[in-house]
């Protein structure tokens, strides 16, 4: 890698070098489909990739990213949401990257950009455990599901379990642009344990969170973000899910996993009252999913549901405490060189200015955890 800022700004015929680099597969690409896509994409997509080439350039000399190679990859390989342009996909990214440095307060945009994880919320961890966190990072060049990872992380204490190591009880990637000229916040995926070693059981996870799903409490945590930020709650369309094109359904491995895609988010989706929004996308409200009132007839019930409904409301008021040293409102943001504006204009999308309104490097990163806790049911 060399250092962008003593050069110039590569041609994005470096692109086909990067895309044969060991690891760059994954994310459910093969190095040999990614030479492909970014051999396509710069000759139907010339202009978008090298403006796009432009600001990765930029952002290394910066030092706000330190791999340019698999920034650059992320216009090229495939989004979640299958209908996703070339052209689309840089505006969104560069969307995204211009907003990023307007909605963290310098020390958290430091924290994010040098690697580290930025803790949202120091969740009572249970017995047996050192800690339970609620943390945001940025994610992989491999992701297909967001920019950004919000997850749930636990740790056991050492004298439970010997070199304990921290893992993500649950994840969901996200990003944040433009839909329909309105920012959005963009959940691309939820998903559960997938470590087949260290994990936990759904019993210790219900219990440490008081009876909560891990996928619904991340949801709702995102109502929480996009609320703050002022920006619309949307979250991927099941029948949009990369793995639901043709070219995944030959196999059927992608096809089993693409049927439970569907019947887990179409669950998840209808618990918050999703509404059909723009092609591809559902709206969730930001203020759904308020089913917090003790309505049982029997005490035990009842019971459940006050501990259910403290544990939001402690959680919540930390989150919200937590966001006033992190996060900055829009009010706030300062505009900045209206990268995506112009980008927007070359492919077509709306430029209207509206914003108050993987995870792993095989082939088999599109293919959601076997447990991933949302599968058709009560969810909470």
């Amino acid at each position: 890698m060399t250092r962008a800022s003593s050069k110039r700004v590569p041609g994005i015929w470096h692109g086909l070098l990067w895309s044969l680099q060991r690891g760059g597969q994954g994310g459910g690409i093969s190095r040999t489909r990614l030479l492909w896509r970014t051999l396509t994409a710069n000759l139907a997509h010339g202009k978008a990739m090298r403006h796009w080439m432009g600001v990765v350039f930029e952002m290394q000399s910066r030092q706000i990213i330190s791999d340019m190679s698999g920034e650059y990859l992320r216009a090229v390989r495939p989004y979640v949401h299958r209908h996703t342009r070339v052209t689309d996909r840089v505006v969104q990214l560069i969307d995204h990257a211009d907003w990023l440095e307007t909605a963290l307060k310098h020390g958290a945009f430091e924290t994010l950009t040098a690697g580290r994880p930025l803790v949202l919320a120091e969740l009572p961890a249970p017995r047996g455990f050192e800690y339970m966190r609620l943390q945001l990072r940025r994610a992989s060049p491999q992701s297909p599901e967001g920019e950004l990872v919000l997850s749930l992380t636990l740790q056991r204490t050492a004298n439970v379990q010997q070199k304990a190591q921290a893992v993500d009880a649950a994840v969901m990637g996200f990003s944040r642009f433009r839909i329909d000229g309105v920012g959005c916040l963009v959940i691309g995926g939820v998903r559960g344990q997938r470590n087949p070693v260290a994990r936990f059981s759904p019993q210790e996870l219900s219990q440490a969170l008081a009876g909560w799903k891990p996928s619904v409490l991340m949801v709702r945590v995102a109502q929480e973000l996009a609320r703050y930020w002022g920006l619309r709650l949307v979250g991927l369309d099941p029948a949009s899910h990369q793995l639901q094109d043709w070219t995944y359904q030959i196999r059927k491995r992608y096809r089993d996993a693409g049927l439970r895609i569907y019947a887990s988010y179409d669950a998840l989706w209808e618990h918050f009252d999703a509404k059909k929004g723009p092609p591809g996308w559902m709206i969730l409200p930001l203020d759904s999913d308020e089913k917090l009132e003790a309505t049982a007839l029997s005490p035990e019930k009842r019971a459940r549901q006050t501990r259910r409904a403290d544990y939001w409301i402690r959680t919540r008021n930390a989150l919200r405490l937590q966001f006033r040293d992190l996060l900055l409102r829009p009010d706030r943001e300062a505009r900045l060189s209206h990268l995506t504006e112009s980008m927007a204009l070359e492919s077509g999308s709306p430029d209207d200015d509206v914003e108050d309104s993987g995870f792993g490097e095989s082939d088999d990163d599109m293919i959601p955890a076997r447990v991933l806790q949302t599968g058709p049911g009560n969810l909470v």
